[in-house]
């Protein structure tokens, strides 16, 4: 029987082309870890953990030591096709740490694809598309430098659909900047919002009416995620879809938002959940619960997209883009060969596991360790 032999964390250094703001944050580089398992057959598959410590409250010295100290122990020796029985185990092991938990399950869910010689969708019940919708996402600035990432995103990546950060600023001048900004983009996408939790109830059912004429595809967590009943005020005072996003975690948020009729969409990532497995979960209830869901993502490097983009193909009905541009905002990635994006959509990997690999060298370089 194949026996999980070892596990190696690689914590990077991932610089950003550009830097960009949102909700407060400027983002200059990430701290992105790469996770390989490796085995008695000499197989080896990996993971990325991306710590956002405002999210999480992880970091990446609290993943890498959670992943030595505490999950290297439960996995040695175990077999890695029971990665959904692993998964459970680790969860018990330590609270919280949800990030380090995902970067372990991707890991193994890549492992168990390579072994059972099938992509990781095939895992997850098979892929509904080839190709995933993407969108751009432009940080906070003022409408001249919005506009202008804007076009460099859709020339890059031929994206036609652009998340808008917005809500730092009164709400008189970021409506009017936001009406500027998506004229200047005029027909060439379609966009939405991502508030970040920044206004109040009022606050966000006023903009959100003077802006419906834009045709906003929707808007991500308008007002505070602890504020269940606000997001359902907003949601049915406006036309536009209201979608959450700091407000879900784990499938028990998504079961409090379905109760309470809070919003229209889901926002489900790779990480944010604890991994495939625990997203796999939240994109079935979200639909069983009669909400449309969509991947969001922490900007991960390749390896992270990979496991997006699996999810994504998994999910029966997506009406909306997913937010994979990390090979777009990174000056260096840790992969062989980039993902395939044209004309704004990405294609899934079909290779066995997450049907991508890691340079080495790419690895050594960005290695901060």
């Amino acid at each position: 029987m194949i026996k999980i032999t070892g596990i190696e964390v690689y914590p990077l250094l991932a610089k950003f082309k550009k830097p960009f703001s949102f909700s407060g944050i400027k983002r200059e580089s990430s701290n992105n870890i790469i996770i390989k398992i490796t085995t008695s057959e000499g197989i080896t598959g990996i993971g990325e953990a991306l710590p956002i410590p405002g999210m999480s409250g992880e970091t990446a010295v609290s993943i890498c030591t959670v992943i030595r100290d505490y999950f290297t122990p439960i996995l040695v020796g175990k077999n890695p096709l029971d990665y959904a029985v692993i998964t459970h185990q680790l969860e018990k092991i330590i609270g919280g740490n949800i990030v380090a938990k995902a970067g372990i399950n991707v890991a193994l869910y890549d492992l168990a694809g390579k072994i059972l010689n099938v992509p990781v969708y095939t895992l997850l019940g098979g892929k509904h598309r080839d190709y995933v919708d993407i969108n751009g996402s432009v940080g906070i600035g003022s409408a001249k430098e919005m506009i202008e990432i804007a076009e460099e995103q859709m020339e890059e990546s031929g994206a036609r659909y652009l998340k808008l950060y917005c809500g730092r600023e009164d709400m008189d001048q970021d409506v009017k900047k936001l009406k500027e900004v998506i004229k200047g983009i005029g027909d060439r996408a379609r966009v939405f919002l991502d508030v970040n939790q920044q206004w109040s109830t009022k606050t966000a059912i006023n903009a959100i009416r003077r802006l419906e004429e834009e045709r906003i595809l929707y808007v991500e967590q308008p007002t505070p995620k602890w504020d269940l009943e606000g997001m359902r005020l907003v949601k049915e005072s406006v036309t536009t879809p209201i979608a959450a996003d700091e407000a879900v975690f784990s499938i028990q948020d998504i079961s409090q938002l379905a109760l309470n009729r809070a919003v229209d969409i889901i926002t489900v990532y790779a990480m944010k959940p604890g991994g495939i497995l625990r997203g796999h979960e939240a994109t079935v209830l979200a639909n069983a619960m009669g909400m449309d869901c969509f991947m969001g993502s922490y900007i991960e490097l390749g390896v992270g997209t990979a496991a997006t983009a699996h999810l994504a193909a998994a999910i029966p009905n997506l009406k909306y883009p997913c937010y994979m541009y990390g090979q777009f905002k990174y000056q260096e990635d840790v992969l062989t060969e980039s993902l395939q994006v044209a004309d704004g959509k990405i294609k899934v990997p079909d290779g066995p596991g997450l049907g991508v690999e890691i340079d080495e060298e790419k690895l050594k370089f960005m290695s901060v360790e």
